[in-house]
């Protein structure tokens, strides 16, 4: 969505305007004397001081924090655990007690040998 730059800046005059102090648009005085700013005094209360939490408020909301803090790092850690085993590209080449797997081994074996041939390639046609 675009804004027009016109309307932009007419927009912000508009909150500036409204936005100005009441004692900024008052007409000055000349030479008349102040007027005293009187201010009604309030009548000081006292408080039983009883806003804050209470002990088993402040003891459920620590351990709703916990449990929400475990429940993140249970999933974190679960989701890393199956990310990883789906990454794992198989075992070793040999797993113990098995005869080698033979077709990874040749696998591996032509594909190096088809890079050097490559790298070969490149280089005579320097």
């Amino acid at each position: 969505m675009r804004v027009r730059v016109g309307s932009a800046i007419a927009a912000t005059a508009c909150v500036l305007a409204l936005a100005a102090p009441a004692g900024a648009q008052q007409a000055p005085t000349l030479g008349a004397p102040p007027t005293p700013d009187v201010t009604a005094q309030t009548v000081g209360t006292t408080s039983s001081g009883g806003g804050g939490l209470a002990t088993w408020q402040e003891a459920l909301i620590f351990a709703a924090g916990i449990i929400l803090i475990g429940g993140i790092a249970v999933a974190i850690l679960t989701d890393s655990r199956e990310r990883a085993a789906r990454l794992r590209r198989g075992g070793p080449v040999t797993e113990p007690g098995t005869a080698p797997h033979r077709h990874k081994q040749r696998s591996k074996q032509q594909a190096r040998a088809k890079g050097k041939a490559q790298k070969a390639a490149r280089r005579r046609n320097r």
